[in-house]
């Protein structure tokens, strides 16, 4: 049997390892020494408030590149920081973050996730593997995660890899450790199999056997569920859809659905400060007795924003009348700025706006700077929240939309984001988002949705994420992974 390394006389074992791309606390350096600086994130946010609810001892590990933490681990200074648990970053050289994250995550495995091929100026999947330095660097960084993990665990540790950077790092871990607990949960979408073709071979190969090395697999929906289970059906696996269960050579692994859901507790707590108050009034006055039309997004080709802008420039030129009936306010916040295909993507954005405020001055406000607390704001403001994702593993924004406002608004969304599963019943669906025309037409249809049907749609919308919570998200994981370890069928 395979055995963990030695570990240092302060790595202290867990109940329950998390593993993800972006830890909760980073060190900065000031005259004084390294001091910690919270950060955020939606699957960071996510995994804070899960991890704080939990009992058991939970240690979460991330990749860091910073010479601050190193140095912040060194002094202990990571103890004692009142998390409400263990944190603890795992050293990675900048080359090789770089090339994990942005080439062989971002250009590779993130655009055949969610599918965008189509959506870029080149298509940069085989290229940004092409010469093996990106893999190696994905490889290096997964290998060091799994080993920190590996450090961390006695027999019973349950261990969940968070998110797609990970696809690899279930294989190292289970190599070290055979007979160690498994989990992995894929916080973006899943494609269909002929999006992740593009990729190489041994790509393909290699996140495919590094997934199925988990015991457990969760995704946000049934859709990428799917997904998944014909990718592993195509690949040779034996697999039954109904109970989501791949069998390969000796092991099989559990394919579920756990649905992210809203922070009510975060919600709640921005409204009634100054600032939330202070945007709520602005959208306010600047929605003038028109409807408001709101968007809030990473500027992400997978968040499609350009459409959106098309979509809203076509409503404009098909029914002029809606010029002084619309106000159209857009959050957009930066995203990747290193990566060039999303230099390019933001740029058209940029372009496409220009042209709608050129023409139609006055009807469009965007914000592009991140503010949380303004995006809120513009979110308990509108009557009409536009959610086009070409593909979303979840969306959140939807969700949060639909929770604070106070305007019964209608919701247009994509039914390729993982929160249509959930608001289907009294959302305004958009079933090709790469349509523009479907788009504005939705657009045009929410618009004019009489008080009574928002009112209806609103509802029914809410009650299903009423009861969610972060932390029963992260205990439904736990739970099927306790199973799973304890020889009982979850």
């Amino acid at each position: 049997m395979a055995h963990g390394p030695a570990r240092a006389p302060d790595v202290r074992t867990a109940d329950v390892v998390l593993v993800s791309d972006r830890g909760p606390v980073t060190f900065r350096s000031t005259p004084s020494g390294p001091v910690p600086e919270r950060r955020s994130g939606s699957v960071t946010s996510l995994l804070d408030r899960s991890a704080r609810a939990l009992r058991e001892e939970v240690c979460w590990l991330a990749p860091s590149t910073s010479e601050e933490d190193r140095r912040a681990v060194r002094e202990g200074r990571f103890d004692g920081l009142g998390l409400g648990y263990g944190f603890r970053p795992v050293p990675c050289r900048a080359e090789d973050y770089r090339r994990y994250y942005e080439d062989a995550g971002v250009r590779g495995l993130w655009y055949a996730l969610h599918d965008l091929w189509d959506d870029l100026p080149r298509d940069p999947g085989p290229g940004v593997f092409r010469d093996g330095a990106a893999l190696r660097s994905y490889q290096k960084v997964n290998r060091a995660v799994a080993a920190a993990a590996a450090a961390r665990c006695h027999p019973r540790t349950v261990v969940c890899f968070q998110d797609y950077q990970f696809g690899t790092a279930p294989g190292f871990l289970r190599a070290r450790l055979p007979t160690q607990t498994v989990g992995f949960f894929m916080h973006a979408a899943f494609a269909a199999p002929a999006a992740l073709a593009v990729l190489p071979r041994v790509v393909r190969g290699l996140l495919l056997r590094g997934m199925l090395a988990a015991d457990v697999l969760g995704f946000q929906s049934e859709r990428w569920a799917d997904s998944f289970l014909r990718l592993s059906e195509e690949a040779g696996h034996e697999v039954d859809r109904r109970a989501g269960v791949v069998r390969h050579g000796c092991r099989r692994t559990l394919v579920r659905r756990y649905p992210a859901p809203p922070d009510q507790e975060y919600l709640s707590g921005v409204f009634g400060t100054r600032d939330a108050d202070r945007w709520s009034g602005t959208f306010r006055r600047l929605r003038q007795g028109a409807r408001l039309l709101v968007r809030v997004d990473r500027l992400d080709p997978a968040k499609n924003v350009l459409r959106g802008f098309e979509a809203f420039a076509l409503l404009l030129a098909d029914h002029p009348e809606l010029r002084r009936r619309v106000r159209f306010v857009a959050c957009l916040t930066p995203s990747r700025a290193g990566v060039p295909e999303y230099a390019w993507y933001a740029a058209r954005v940029r372009d496409a706006v220009a042209g709608i405020q050129r023409d139609h001055p006055g009807v469009l406000t965007v914000y592009w700077e991140e503010d949380r607390v303004r995006a809120m704001a513009a979110l308990r403001e509108y009557d009409v929240l536009l959610v086009n994702s070409v593909h979303d593993g979840m969306n959140l924004v939807a969700q949060e939309g639909v929770l604070v406002n106070r305007r019964d608004g209608a919701v247009v969304l994509s039914a390729l984001t993982g929160s249509a599963e959930r608001l289907r019943a009294g959302a305004v669906v958009v079933h090709d988002p790469r349509d523009v025309r479907e788009t504005a037409s939705a657009l045009r249809r929410a618009l004019a949705m009489p008080p009574h049907e928002r009112a209806g749609r609103s509802h029914r919308m809410r009650a299903p994420l009423l009861a969610t919570s972060p932390e029963g998200w992260l205990r439904a994981q736990l739970a099927d992974l306790v199973a799973v370890r304890d020889g009982t069928e979850p």
